[in-house]
């Protein structure tokens, strides 16, 4: 079964919906951290989505081209 492209504002959407906190109270006590904390560190986490669910093509990527045609070549030896 071929997998289905899922668009990017779909999965995000998704994930938000997912990620609803539940039992705060339980979780901040338990751990011992502030509700202020693990806000701001929530919403840092929404705020990534988009480029966290990104497609990206698996494998290595490629060296950025200005980096190659700033290499000059060496320098000839003195013709002595």
């Amino acid at each position: 079964m071929p997998r289905r492209k899922i668009k990017l504002k779909t999965k995000v959407q998704v994930m938000r919906e997912v990620l609803h906190v539940a039992r705060v109270k339980d979780v901040l006590g338990k751990h011992g951290v502030s509700e202020r904390a693990v806000f701001n560190w929530y919403k840092r986490v929404l705020e990534a989505l988009p480029d966290i669910l990104a497609d990206e093509m698996p494998g290595r990527k490629a060296k950025p081209k200005a980096a190659k045609e700033s290499a000059s070549p060496p320098s000839p030896a003195p013709p002595f």
